[in-house]
């Protein structure tokens, strides 16, 4: 059976094989987004840090926070993503989740401006993701926009991504594997979405 310190360790792996995975699929550029993980049967989440590219993201380089946000093992000294609160929001709510990714997808935070239910136009979409509705505009890091996330995870229980306007994109899943599929499905959707008013427009035309 493996120890509290050998999971840990794991999942810091886990965190920057995925922050790396999530840049090469464009699902984030520069230094935005920010991916988290909740340690099984705790109260302890790894989270990446602010100011740093996800395409650069190490092991070591992850926080580990306790539920209140209390940095309890920063191996480098980096801070912690400046989203970490609503992070943390969705694992008090859903205790369901373990692995939560925050992304800026340009095909989806460009449907995000509507302020609209992401279109689920194809059989998969609609089996897979079921609805993803779109929380408000707020600065990031601001406890406004950790308000919105609280508002939306408590008012759609069941939902596990989230358009956020004109900011990006929320996913959850039980793992850090689900939670980036389901990002990767919801930028694809999103593209479909786009490309089919296009062709409305122009059939139109």
């Amino acid at each position: 059976m493996s120890t509290k310190n050998e999971v840990i360790k794991k999942l810091r792996e886990d965190i920057a094989e995925y922050s790396k995975r999530s840049y090469m699929r464009h699902l984030v550029s520069g230094t935005g987004g920010n991916i988290s993980v909740k340690v099984p049967d705790s109260a302890l989440v790894l989270i990446t840090p602010t100011g740093i590219s996800l395409a650069e993201i190490e092991p070591d380089m992850n926080l580990l926070v306790d539920f209140e946000g209390n940095i309890l093992e920063n191996p480098l000294g980096f801070n912690p993503s400046k989203e970490t609160s609503f992070h943390l929001v969705v694992y008090r709510i859903r205790p369901d989740v373990g692995a939560v990714a925050h992304l800026h997808p340009p095909y989806a935070t460009a449907f995000s401006n509507k302020g609209e239910t992401l279109p689920l136009l194809t059989i998969n979409s609609r089996i897979a993701l079921k609805d993803v509705p779109c929380i408000e505009c707020a600065l990031p890091g601001s406890r406004e926009l950790c308000d919105f996330v609280k508002e939306g995870i408590m008012k759609f229980k069941s939902v596990n991504a989230f358009l956020m306007k004109e900011h990006g994109i929320l996913t959850l899943g039980p793992d850090l594997k689900s939670a980036f599929y389901t990002a990767d499905l919801v930028e694809d959707t999103a593209k479909i979405a786009l490309f089919t008013e296009i062709l409305e427009v122009s059939k139109k035309g």
